[in-house]
């Protein structure tokens, strides 16, 4: 017969399980390149440097840029922006990678009234594309 577990010991195990699930949900937000998951991270030293390659300024508006994944799909690249499969405007990739080597979305939300929903201002591609 197995002997309960104490209290400290299930304070543990729910302590690790909370802090596994918080990453995880964290993790797959931003591989969705939702607006604002993953921002705060890379703002300071990354997405406040970078600058659209039409001219217009900044990519990043503060809360705009986020991770996100990138996929090659009938000889195009899309990425995932707010959970859905997007083409990647080639006039929208910066030439320059980020510190973690993936990719990057800097976009309006896709429900925003102010752009189209597959508005996209920058694209960093990942090291290996």
């Amino acid at each position: 017969m197995r002997k309960p577990l104490d209290c400290a010991t299930l304070c543990i195990v729910a302590t690790v399980f909370a802090f596994v699930l918080a990453a995880f949900i964290t993790y797959g937000a931003a591989q969705e390149g939702y607006i604002r998951q993953g921002h705060d991270k890379w703002h300071q030293g990354f997405y406040s440097t970078l600058k659209r390659p039409d001219g217009k300024g900044s990519c990043c508006n503060l809360t705009d840029c986020r991770p996100t994944s990138i996929r090659s799909s009938n000889g195009r690249y899309e990425i995932k922006k707010d959970g859905r499969w997007i083409p990647v405007p080639m006039e929208k990739i910066v030439k320059k990678a980020a510190p973690d080597g993936g990719a990057h979305v800097c976009a309006p939300d896709s429900n925003s009234k102010a752009y189209p929903a597959d508005e996209v201002f920058c694209v960093v591609m990942p090291l290996e594309t």
